[in-house]
């Protein structure tokens, strides 16, 4: 038997991180690309088109609309795709 925690310990195991699925998001036309920096799951509703936003630390990019871009970006989980 191998040990490879300090002392003879055995190493801690790592989490599995379970993917849930998520709605679709809208393809709103002239949509302009977001990316999620946060972290965990959220349902962002956008303030002007009223649409709603499915992020996740697994799934960070999207379309906006283009009406709720400011919003999103004054937010600080939220940045312009280059």
């Amino acid at each position: 038997m191998a040990f490879e925690g300090c002392c003879g310990q055995l190493p801690k195991r790592q989490a599995k991180r379970v993917q849930a699925q998520l709605p679709a998001n809208p393809n709103p036309p002239g949509g302009v690309k977001i990316i999620y920096v946060g972290s965990g799951y959220a349902e962002v509703p956008g303030k002007e088109s009223g649409l709603t936003y499915f992020v996740a630390d697994y799934r960070r990019h999207f379309k906006a609309h283009p009406s709720d871009v400011d919003s999103l970006i004054n937010k600080r989980d939220f940045i312009l795709e280059p």
